[in-house]
């Protein structure tokens, strides 16, 4: 018979890793370099089949279909596979089995010897590739890191030695996991694995966020990109990696720098609508205190007063028109404007633009036109903002001309997939804009056109921009086109809406 005893007491003194497996399959001894070397205690391995603790059929490289018949039909046998430790790494083993028989010659199961080998096949597989491909790849602007299909490190280049402090002899061999931070190291055997049994090519900055960890412990943000690499020796995984952790800073930077900007700008919205209602306040009484006495209420006024005052009273108008639309840019800006859409008579709407700008058209002389449509045009729109932006293009168009017409018109028009819209707009004989002038309207505070020009039209800038905002939370744009010479024609569209009921 066997003496069990003395068996364990010979293997388990063994350098090498001695597994004996009986006749069923199933292991009956596992020696103490057997543990180290795969991670699994005794106590867990006894009663459990060699190949699906160790060798699973679906390891790259695996190699051990029949293996026990062979054994147990008195063969000896050697093989190279892949094993899989308890913590889910794998290794290159070289395998040695032989049955094990008792005195009378009987089988009494077999005994295999398992070495790691997988310094020793890295190390070779590292002198390939360094003979192949060290110059092109230290040629290369990003770190190179190429691993076998393990994941073990076979071969880096001159920029990675420097990016993660090793030296190229320390990384050789070394689980690729190890170069990062122990928090991705658990699930990234798996994702290595799969990548290596679909091998593709991943251009950089896809897929996960990475990090890299340097020999001193300090973690550092990376893209990486990977390709197949295939020898006549095998298959291998070759990385490009790129240190981003100055972009990260740049991008961390301006991110704290547009919160700063973005809390400047809601306290200047703020501030704007705070302080233009402060101002409205005596604006509005000085405006009609001096309204009250144009009107000669109190009493009499001499030539002279009833310039000065009428020039007090423009003045406070022009700086009421400016705090409107500051304060309404401010709500506009903040979300805190909400358009009230609901039919609207875009007829009345024009008509009642037209009368109140003609003073000013006829100071200058010029023919300002109503065109409306034959028959009620209705649009959705919130009423008081289409009037402000009627109001401003036909104001500005006024500026603007010399000489000729201002022509306000809405007409209703069917597009032709059949939907109905009101079109809305100003059209002028004035000094026209080049493309390269229409290309800076709508900017805030920006006045188009040459600086003789600017320096006689009053005007803050803020009239189109704001008709611009206004467009948009109508859910439209204006459009313009504009000849230099010839005069500018703006113009926006609207949904159509039911006809107003007309009352006797």
């Amino acid at each position: 018979m066997l003496d069990a005893a003395l068996f364990e007491s010979i293997a388990e003194d063994s350098p090498g890793a001695i597994v004996l497996v009986g006749q069923d399959g199933r292991i009956r001894f596992w020696n103490r370099t057997a543990e180290a070397m795969f991670g699994h205690a005794r106590e867990a391995t006894i009663g459990q089949r060699l190949h699906e603790l160790l060798l699973p059929q679906e390891e790259p490289g695996t190699r051990h279909g029949g293996t026990h018949a062979s054994v147990t039909s008195g063969d000896a046998t050697t093989f190279d596979t892949v094993a899989r430790c308890a913590d889910g790494s794998l290794l290159y083993v070289s395998v040695a089995a032989r049955p094990l028989k008792v005195s009378d010659g009987a089988a009494a199961g077999e005994v295999y010897s398992l070495a790691d080998v997988t310094l020793l096949r890295t190390r070779r597989d590292a002198q390939l590739l360094e003979a192949r491909f060290r110059d092109l790849l230290d040629s290369m602007p990003d770190a190179v890191i190429v691993v076998n299909e393990i994941g073990r490190v076979a071969f880096v280049n001159r920029q990675a030695e420097a990016m993660f402090g090793y030296g190229a002899q320390e990384l050789v061999g070394m689980p690729l996991e190890t170069m990062m931070p122990q928090r991705f190291r658990p699930g990234h055997g798996l994702h290595r694995e799969r990548y290596m049994t679909q091998p593709h090519t991943r251009p950089m900055g896809q897929g996960l966020e990475l990090y890299g960890q340097r020999k001193s412990g300090e973690e550092f943000p990376v893209e990486i990109s990977l390709s197949p690499l295939r020898t006549d020796v095998g298959m291998f995984g070759l990385s490009a990696i790129r240190d981003i952790s100055e972009r990260r800073r740049v991008e961390k930077a301006l991110e704290e720098k547009n919160v700063e900007l973005e809390r400047a700008n809601r306290a200047k919205d703020r501030f704007l609508a705070t302080m233009s209602h402060e101002l409205r306040t005596p604006l509005n009484a000085i405006i009609g205190f001096t309204g009250i006495l144009l009107m000669r209420l109190p009493g009499p006024l001499t030539t002279d007063q009833e310039k000065q005052l009428g020039m007090v009273q423009s003045s406070g108008k022009h700086l009421l028109s400016l705090i409107n639309d500051l304060l309404d840019l401010a709500k506009i800006d903040s979300g805190g404007m909400q358009m009230n859409l609901v039919p609207v008579d875009c007829q009345a709407l024009a008509e009642e633009v037209v009368t109140s700008l003609k003073p000013a058209a006829g100071v200058k002389r010029l023919d300002l036109r109503l065109q409306v449509a034959k028959g009620p045009v209705t649009a959705w729109a919130d009423r008081r903002a289409l009037q402000q932006i009627l109001i401003n293009l036909a104001n500005n168009a006024i500026k603007f001309t010399q000489q000729g017409h201002v022509e306000v018109f809405v007409r209703a028009e069917t597009r032709p997939e059949g939907e109905g819209r009101v079109v809305l707009g100003v059209t002028d004989s004035g000094v026209g804009m080049t493309p390269e002038e229409m290309a800076q309207l709508f900017q805030a505070f920006t006045q188009v056109g040459h600086a003789s020009q600017r320096a006689s039209i009053e005007g803050t800038g803020l009239g189109l921009h704001l008709c611009r905002k206004f467009a948009e939370l109508h859910g439209t744009s204006i459009e313009v086109h504009s000849t230099p010479g010839v005069g500018s024609r703006f113009w926006l569209a609207l949904k159509t809406a039911p006809a107003l009921e007309v009352r006797p």
